[in-house]
Order: C-alpha cells, then sequence, then structure tokens
C-alpha cells in the first residue's frame, strides 16, 4: 500500500519555504547594507587609505572616474604648483574610481569626512554624460553603494534608464548576486587568498589587448563613440546624477572648499557625438551651477591632442604628463597661490588666468610634439 497524500500540506511546507527563502533575502539585503566597504566597494576603502598614508589631510582632491584615473598624474600637478607657487608642494590625491560619476563621487566625499579628510580644493570631472537622468551606470551604484533607502530613492531613473533586472537582482536575490564579493573577503580575511581562482576578466583582458593592437590609431580612436551614441540618446539634465552632483556642491559650499568642475578630455571623435543640443544644455547647466554655488567650470574636453589618446577615452601615460603640468599651470597655481594664509580657504574672486598672463610663463607655451596649448574655456 502506498502512503496517502496530503496535497494541502505540501502546499502548504512549497508556500512557507519560499516565504522563508523570499524574507531572508530581503534581511540578507538590509546585513549587506551595513557590510564594510571592502565587501562592495573595495575602491573606496583604497582611497580613503591613500588619503591618510601622508599624514594630512589631502591639499587638493580630484574626484573622477576611470577617465581621470588615467588623465591626472598627481607627482605631475604636485611639481608643477611647487615651481609655480610660493606656498609649498600641496598634497595632490587623485581619488579616480572605475565607473565613477556624480553619484559616486558624493558617496565618495561623504566617507572622506566621516574620517577627516577635507581638502581645501576638490576637482570634479564632469561631461553630458555625467548629468544625464539615463544614468548608464546605474548597475555599478546598485551593485556597490545603494542601500535599501536608495534603491526606492531612484526608482523613476532605474525605470528611465532600463535597469529594472538589476535593481531586482540586487535587492530580491542579494545572497547570490553578492556571492563572489563575500567569498573574496572570507578568503582574504581568513589568509587563504591562494584558493581564489583567476577571475575572468583577467583571463580575457589580454586578449581584448591583442585585438587593439591590430587596430591603427585612428581606429583605436573610433571604437567604443557607438556607446556615447546610446547613452546620449534620450539626454536629459536631471535625475539622480544632478541631485548627487548638487549635494556635493552645497556640502563643500557650506565647508568653503573650493570646488572646479572640469570638464573631461576625451579624442575629437568621441567629443563629435555631444551634437549641439546637447552641448548646450551641459553647458548651461554648468552656468547654472557656477551661479548657485559660486563654483568653477573649466572646460578641458578639447585641450588634449588626439596623438595622446590611446582610445576614444582614454589617454596615454605620455597624455596624462601633457595635460597634467597645464592644468596645475592654468587652473590650479591661480587659485592655490591666492590661497589665505590664516586658515587655508580661497578668497571667492579670483580670475583663473591661462599660461600667457601668468607671471614667470612665456606667452607662447608649447606641448609636447609642438603642439600649441589652446586657452581653456573658463567660466
Amino acid at each position: 500500500m502506498h502512503p496517502r497524500r496530503d496535497t494541502k500540506i505540501a502546499r502548504r511546507a512549497l508556500v512557507l519555504s519560499a516565504l522563508i527563502i523570499f524574507l531572508g533575502e530581503i534581511l540578507a539585503g538590509f546585513l549587506i547594507d551595513r557590510a564594510p566597504l571592502e565587501i562592495r566597494f573595495p575602491d573606496v576603502s583604497r582611497i580613503m587609505g591613500l588619503a591618510r598614508q601622508r599624514g594630512p589631510s589631502p591639499d587638493i582632491v580630484f574626484f573622477g572616474g576611470s577617465r581621470f584615473g588615467n588623465l591626472v598624474n598627481t607627482k605631475a600637478v604636485e611639481q608643477e604648483l611647487a615651481k609655480a607657487t610660493s606656498n609649498g608642494s600641496p598634497f595632490v590625491l587623485n581619488a579616480a574610481v572605475p565607473a565613477g560619476d556624480s553619484v559616486t563621487f558624493d558617496f565618495l566625499a561623504a566617507k572622506l569626512l566621516e574620517v577627516g579628510v577635507r581638502p581645501s580644493m576638490a576637482v570634479i570631472e564632469v561631461s553630458p554624460e555625467t548629468v544625464s537622468r539615463q544614468n548608464f551606470l546605474l548597475p555599478y551604484h546598485l551593485a556597490r553603494q545603494f542601500t535599501w533607502a536608495d534603491a526606492v530613492n531612484s526608482l523613476p531613473d532605474v525605470f528611465y534608464s532600463g535597469r529594472v533586472p538589476r535593481l531586482l537582482s540586487t535587492r530580491l536575490v542579494p545572497v547570490y548576486f553578492f556571492r563572489r564579493e563575500f567569498r573574496q573577503w572570507a578568503f582574504e580575511a581568513s589568509g587563504l587568498q591562494f584558493l581564489l581562482c583567476c577571475p575572468v576578466d583577467k583571463i580575457k583582458r589580454p586578449q581584448t589587448q591583442a585585438a587593439d593592437a591590430d587596430m591603427t590609431s585612428a581606429e583605436r580612436l573610433v571604437k567604443g563613440t557607438k556607446a556615447t551614441r546610446s547613452r546620449l540618446r534620450k539626454f536629459q539634465v536631471g535625475g539622480i546624477s544632478t541631485r548627487a552632483l548638487e549635494r556635493l556642491l552645497e556640502r563643500y559650499k557650506a565647508l568653503g572648499i573650493t570646488t572646479i568642475l572640469l570638464g573631461v578630455s576625451i579624442s575629437s571623435p568621441a567629443r563629435a557625438e555631444y551634437v549641439s543640443k546637447i552641448d548646450a544644455a551641459f553647458l548651461a547647466y554648468m552656468e547654472k551651477l557656477r551661479d548657485i554655488y559660486g563654483i568653477y567650470f573649466v572646460d578641458y574636453r578639447d585641450r588634449v591632442p588626439d596623438e595622446f589618446f590611446q582610445s576614444a577615452y582614454y589617454t596615454t601615460p605620455q597624455g596624462a604628463l601633457y595635460v597634467s603640468p597645464l592644468l596645475a599651470r592654468e587652473v590650479l597655481a591661480p587659485l592655490w597661490r591666492n590661497r589665505s594664509a590664516g586658515n587655508g580657504s580661497f578668497r571667492s574672486k579670483i580670475d583663473i588666468t591661462p599660461p600667457s598672463d601668468v607671471e614667470g610663463y612665456p606667452p607662447s607655451q608649447k606641448g609636447g610634439d609642438g603642439v600649441e596649448n589652446k586657452k581653456p574655456k573658463i567660466r
């Protein structure tokens, strides 16, 4: 004889199991929101460590994404400022984060302030993509720093940017989604790093580099511009990107920190994707921020010749050595020279002058390979 099956009990057990799993995932999501930064966002922990390596708080902090990571050479900036000013060589920190935008910068700046890192000057990377409501970096934000509250507040932008699947993955099945981060953190904490397998992206990277090596310089610059066209298809200034940027500017204004929005340098093929309507909206927003928050906007998008780019968006090491001294001379040095000796703050009315008008520099400045340095667009 076969045992009698009780379908009601089976259904109840199934429903109860599903409910326990669901509630467990939700609870895990709240726990993950409170997990150490080393698990979800190790880059922030790394930068906080760099900021405290040299003792005092950095004098100048560059907030940017991977483009700033390639573009800004902090040693070159410090050396140029030491020559151009009499206030000594400042401590310059490049707080560039891969896949970073204003949402990332606002989060990072708040974390730095929590540990006492309060710079005298901040340089923030901006471009039309970083102030667009269609935030193409939302998948990173949802995975790295967003909590349940952040996810709820960003719902309109999540739908607008088409990132609902990523939102559901990070919030409804967080144990599975963050399995790699927790495994790596657990192994490193226990000293068993040798058990970790080489990540897939490290295996594939040499193949990608080999494929790019077969391209001409012009082909490498054009590659990737299609992505910009896609990111700007529904361009509209607003959303979580602008809210985060304005929150950061308001915080730094209250603290008396001089803030410079820097239009990040890109190659001419990528720059061509900024059609006149998009560029006009971007520049109008920069002017609005300048008037409201008293910040500087310096347009460096066309300041680096194409010969110094290894791809559409990323400069070569030579490109960083080309543009970093320019930025120090043209933008940072005039502000740094006028620093108030009393409290380290800056006067509110200072003109940023180009190198030809700065004492100690000849009228005709030449860059690498005889390329003449054009004056930056300063607003």
